[in-house]
């Protein structure tokens, strides 16, 4: 080895001959997860059916706002919406969105975003909020069930009345 460093251009520059031993051991670690759910076919036919579970369960709130009649209301987007609700941004098609669900809260700007995410997070619902008024929500098919989607769908709502009244 040369005692000058000459760093390869590119991704090759990137590789290592020798991965370190715990990269490795946490990797054999999720491989054999993998394998024991029969890889990923099952794993993301269960993560359809937990998404498809949250979502038929949020689109069953009274806060839940069609995205065709907030775009057809707001033809410039919903930024005059006056009452706190959401709606659902990702595609509804499953073979055209991963295992999450991206919910926009309204009206745009108000804040009520981040009351939810609290409201939700005091609650232990795990998300990923997104400024200025998204939340993104995903079920993982290794570690969530039909019940914890129907607690997010309740603690949701939940959030909603504590900020309306």
């Amino acid at each position: 080895m040369p005692p000058k460093f000459s760093p390869i251009m590119g991704a090759q520059g990137f590789q290592q001959s020798n991965p370190c031993v715990l990269a490795l051991a946490s990797l054999l670690g999720s491989l054999q997860i993998f394998k024991e759910t029969g890889m990923m076919g099952p794993i993301r036919e269960r993560s359809i059916q937990l998404t498809g579970a949250l979502e038929r369960l949020l689109l069953q709130s009274k806060y839940f706002v069609p995205v065709n009649s907030v775009l057809q209301k707001h033809s410039d987007f919903p930024t005059d919406a006056t009452k706190p609700g959401f709606t659902i941004i990702t595609p509804n098609d499953p073979s055209s969105r991963g295992a999450q669900l991206s919910l926009l809260f309204l009206p745009i700007g108000s804040g009520v975003m981040g009351r939810i995410f609290s409201a939700l997070c005091n609650n232990g619902v795990i998300g990923d909020e997104r400024d200025p008024d998204v939340i993104r929500l995903a079920p993982t098919p290794l570690y969530n069930t039909i019940k914890d989607c129907e607690q997010v769908a309740f603690y949701l709502e939940k959030a909603f009345e504590s900020i309306i009244t």
